[in-house]
C-alpha cells in the first residue's frame, strides 16, 4: 500500500504525539518536521530522528505537489496562521481520524482536523478546518468551529463551539447550548448557558486540606 507523505509542522511536544501517531498509522510516511526561523530547536533531542526544516522556505524541499501537511500546534491562533500560511504554499492539509475513535459515517470535516484515540462523536457533528479533538465526547447534531481544541472534554447535543475557541480537561458542556468564539474554557468547568465571544471561564483550584492522608484515613476510611 502506497503511504501518504506527510510533513508536520510543530516540535513540541505534540508534535512528537502527531508524528507517531501518523507514521504507525499505516498510511502516512512523515518525512520531515518544520518549524519557523526563529523558533529554538533543542540540538540535544532526536526528534524521532526527523529532519528539521524552515517553513519558510519548506516548498523547495518538499514540493506540494509530491507532499502533503499537518500543523501540529496547540495554540488555536498560532495553528491558524499558519494554516493559512500552508495553504498560501500551496499545500494540501490532511484530517486524521483514529481508529480506536467512535465515529459515524455522516461526521463532516473540514482540513488538517485531528481525532484522537478514546474520542466518541456521535452522528450529525460537523467539524471545521484545524480543529483538534483528543480524546473528547461530542454529542449528536454538534458544530465544532475552526481552529479550535477540545482536551479531554464533554459535550452533549446540539452543541455549538465557535472558532478559535479552546474547552480543557473534563469541561463540560450543557446540550443546546452555544460557546462564543475566541472563548477559554478551563479544567472542569461545567457550561449550562450560551457564552459571549472573547470570554474566559474557571473554577476554584483544588485546595489542601489540613488533615495527613494517614489521619484521614483513620478518622473517614476506617
Amino acid at each position: 500500500m502506497k503511504r501518504n507523505k506527510i510533513v508536520i509542522y510543530g516540535i513540541g511536544s505534540f508534535a512528537e504525539y502527531v508524528s507517531y501517531i501518523l507514521s504507525n498509522d499505516g498510511e502516512y510516511d512523515v518525512v520531515s518536521l518544520c518549524v519557523e526561523a526563529g523558533v529554538t530547536v533543542d540540538k540535544h533531542r532526536k526528534y524521532q530522528d526527523l529532519p528539521i526544516f524552515s517553513f519558510e522556505n519548506i516548498e523547495e524541499y518538499f514540493s506540494p505537489v509530491e507532499y502533503q501537511f499537518f500543523i501540529a500546534v496547540g495554540n488555536n491562533w498560532i495553528r491558524e496562521r499558519i494554516f493559512n500560511a500552508s495553504k498560501c504554499k500551496g499545500y494540501s492539509l490532511i484530517s486524521y481520524v483514529s481508529k480506536k475513535a467512535i465515529t459515524y459515517e455522516n461526521l463532516e470535516c473540514g482540513e488538517n482536523v485531528f481525532i484522537s484515540e478514546g474520542s466518541t462523536i456521535q452522528p450529525f457533528v460537523s467539524i471545521g478546518n484545524n480543529t483538534i479533538i483528543i480524546s473528547s465526547s461530542i454529542g449528536h447534531h454538534s458544530l465544532i468551529g475552526n481552529n479550535v481544541l477540545l482536551s479531554c472534554s464533554y459535550l452533549a447535543g446540539n452543541v455549538s463551539i465557535g472558532d478559535n475557541s479552546f474547552l480543557g480537561l473534563n469541561s463540560m458542556v450543557k446540550q443546546n447550548t452555544m460557546i462564543g468564539s475566541n472563548n477559554i474554557i478551563g479544567m472542569g468547568c461545567n457550561v449550562t448557558k450560551n457564552t459571549g465571544n472573547d470570554e474566559v471561564y474557571s473554577v476554584k483550584t483544588t485546595s489542601k486540606r489540613n488533615i495527613s492522608a494517614k489521619d484521614f484515613i483513620n478518622k473517614y476510611l476506617s
